[in-house]
């Protein structure tokens, strides 16, 4: 009975082991190779040269990437009739028959990325149109130009989304995606369109997002396609943007003209709902104070139905036409402003990211009351900034988390700049001559920044700022977290104190040369530490005990880490540490080996970390075997110094006997006959 009730049990295990593998889309494989998974069959670097016959009748999608499948016949995937994507990437494919999706009513997504439908490119399209339900479609990397492209497109009505990406796309124009209602995304990014046609996308009703990235278009003087809310033009070689002057309300939410030749400031529709505007990477700047306005101008002759239309443009004008209170994100970042109008910042009351970084700018206010209550990102980085004012007693920037103001010019900042920025949580002041308040200096000490009593502060930078870091409470009244003082000069630990119990990240690089014994000891929430660039001859035992995630310890003059055993704190926290550009000995390499034996511990710059040995620096990597053997004679102490004397000291005794042995009657003789006497009777 109980051998019958345990069978009993087995079966149960394995009925309920069965139907949850079922329940789960537990994975199989067909005779051809395929695995297949919920319905999906994964056939990628199989060789095939046709479609496989042998998989379930009922999959859904089918991925046939990187074989070798150059054609598509009638028959193909009539065993497929439910059939929805269709995956045919890098196959060599340039045929479909005619009617090759007629048995499979339900076919969205044939995508025959990187292939050679160019070649016969008359018959594809043929065979695309038997898809009556097709949706998605990627024909990127094919070698399309634009009439091939026209020809592929014609009467595909249902499709939704269409990417033509990396073919030799020159030029469009009113036909070239005609008929294509349906069209929400469009991808045509790093062909070689230098030109647009009038139309193009006007029958594109439903177009969303075009994305035009990576192309040669040297300017667009009359966009007009009040249906787009996405629209990428980064990357061009574009010089003027100009919106069709019409009281329509454009839909256009995402605007990116980066990395291009822009000289001024788009002209944006009138009416617009943007909500990001990225315009990085040009050679954007105001004119006004440095040209008088009425002095230049331009005239724009644009051509549409046999009509003209002029549009003049006075090139000084600072004075922008559209509306930009909608805006939330703008990026100017890398352009040649030297200035801003008074009311540029005015005009964008909806403003939470602004990036003026790499630019020309000499001063800013950062109490103008132009600047909107909603700001929470600026980053003024890499201007030219001598001075910030604070002509008002209390800024607009309540909201502001993040401000950079690295490598800029400044040595004179307003001592309470900071404090009234009640939400700071990242400051970055990097590369700029500043001191720091501390409760020493007097009240009418203007010349320091006061970091204290900022308690939403938690990231700060402050590398290479030509501080003297010997004063303490200079830090109070703040949660620090992550800290970075390197390239300053550090003489104790003691100006961390206020920080020492949150601090989570410190970097130390090349700061400690006044410092002889440092201890971190007290840190015990560090997880993160940079002490490179320092010299040290002697690694810092404290550390020894922290559970620290990633150290950086490259560039001192250390001969070991004195990590003796893999239970010690900081080996079994370690994720990551830094090595290379040390005086390691060769011979005293066991920290490195119990490294090395742990999976979890990443070296990146194990390549170029090295070892001493003889004046010589060996890859740590490639220890050669003479190295090795010099080593253990080295190392071996009192013991292998008596093995090695050993056989010497017996070679000698074994030398000894045999003289003595040789020359032993000889002696005796002579011995004998020297101290010969006569005998008494």
């Amino acid at each position: 009975m109980a051998i019958l009730s345990f069978w009993c049990l087995l079966m149960c295990m394995y009925i309920v082991l069965h139907w949850r593998n079922i329940a789960d889309g537990a994975q199989h494989f067909s005779p051809s190779g395929c695995r297949i998974v919920s319905k999906v069959a994964h056939c990628r670097y199989l060789q095939l040269t046709s479609i496989p016959q042998d998989l379930p009748s009922d999959i859904k999608e089918l991925i046939i990437d990187h074989n070798n499948v150059k054609s598509l016949q009638e028959d193909a995937l009539q065993r497929y009739p439910d059939l929805n994507n269709l995956s045919l990437k890098s196959n060599n494919l340039g045929y479909l028959d005619w009617n090759i999706f007629e048995g499979t009513s339900k076919q969205e997504s044939p995508l025959p990325e990187e292939n050679t439908i160019f070649m016969k490119y008359t018959l594809v399209s043929l065979g695309l149109r038997s898809a009556v339900s097709l949706r998605w479609l990627d024909l990127s990397r094919n070698s399309l130009n634009e009439d091939m492209v026209q020809t592929l497109l014609t009467n595909l009505t249902t499709l939704e989304y269409l990417n033509l990406d990396y073919n030799i796309i020159m030029r469009l124009d009113r036909f070239s995606f005609e008929g294509l209602r349906n069209l929400k995304e469009l991808s045509l990014q790093r062909n070689y369109i230098y030109e647009i046609g009038a139309g193009t996308f006007d029958s594109l009703v439903n177009l969303r997002t075009l994305n035009m990235a990576f192309n040669l278009l040297p300017c667009i003087v009359d966009f007009g396609a009040t249906q787009l809310q996405v629209l990428n033009l980064s990357h061009n070689h574009i010089e003027w943007f100009f919106s069709r002057e019409v009281d329509l309300d454009f839909q256009l939410q995402k605007l990116d003209i980066s990395h291009n030749q822009l000289l001024f400031f788009p002209f944006l529709p009138k009416k617009h709902h943007l909500r990001t505007l990225l315009l990085s990477d040009n050679k954007m700047k105001f004119y006004s104070k440095h040209f008088d306005k009425n002095s230049s101008f331009a005239d724009f002759l644009i051509f549409e139905n046999n009509r003209s239309n002029i549009t003049t443009v006075y090139l000084w004008s600072d004075f922008i036409p559209s509306d930009l209170s909608t805006l939330n994100i703008l990026d100017i970042s890398k352009n040649q402003f030297d200035y801003l109008p008074d009311d540029f910042l005015s005009a964008m009351s909806s403003m939470s990211s602004l990036k003026l970084n790499w630019n020309c700018l000499e001063t800013f206010d950062l109490a103008n009351k132009q600047i909107t209550s909603n700001l929470t990102f600026l980053d003024l980085s890499n201007n030219k900034l001598s001075g910030l004012s604070l002509e008002e007693s209390r800024s607009n920037l309540h909201q502001l988390g993040y401000l950079n103001l690295s490598q800029n010019r400044l040595q004179e900042i307003p001592r309470q700049i900071f404090t009234t920025m009640t939400s700071l949580s990242t400051l970055d002041l990097s590369h700029n001559l500043i001191s720091l308040c501390s409760p020493t200096n007097t009240d009418d000490y203007q010349d320091c920044v006061d970091l204290r009593n900022i308690p939403s502060l938690q990231h700060l930078r402050l590398s290479d700022c030509g501080l003297k870091l010997d004063k303490q409470a200079i830090f109070h009244g703040t949660t620090l977290r992550h800290v970075d003082v390197s390239y300053n000069q550090v003489k104790s630990l003691e100006f961390l104190q206020d920080t020492v119990k949150m601090l989570k990240s410190l970097s130390l690089r090349n700061c400690l040369h006044f410092v002889d014994n440092i201890d971190f000891s007290h840190f015990k929430s560090l997880t993160s530490l940079d002490i490179s660039e320092n010299n040290l001859t002697t690694f810092p035992n404290s550390l020894l005990d922290l559970t620290l995630q990633y150290l950086d310890i490259h560039e001192n003059k250390l001969t070991l880490i004195p990590i003796y055993s893999s239970h010690q704190p900081l080996f079994r926290s370690l994720n990551t540490i830094y090595l290379s550009r040390n005086s390691f000995d060769c011979c005293k390499l066991n920290w490195y080996d119990i490294l090395t034996k742990s999976n979890g511990i990443k070296i990146p710059d194990l390549e170029q970390t090295t070892c001493n040995f003889s004046s010589n620096y060996i890859s740590v990597q490639e220890l050669p075997e003479p190295v090795g053997h010099s080593c253990h004679w080295r190392n071996g102490g009192t013991f292998i110094i008596l093995v090695f004397s050993l056989p010497t000291c017996v070679t000698l005794l074994v030398a000894f006997i045999l003289l003595f042995l040789l020359f032993k009657e000889p002696l005796l003789k002579k011995f004998k006959k020297h101290f010969r006497t006569s005998p008494s009777y």
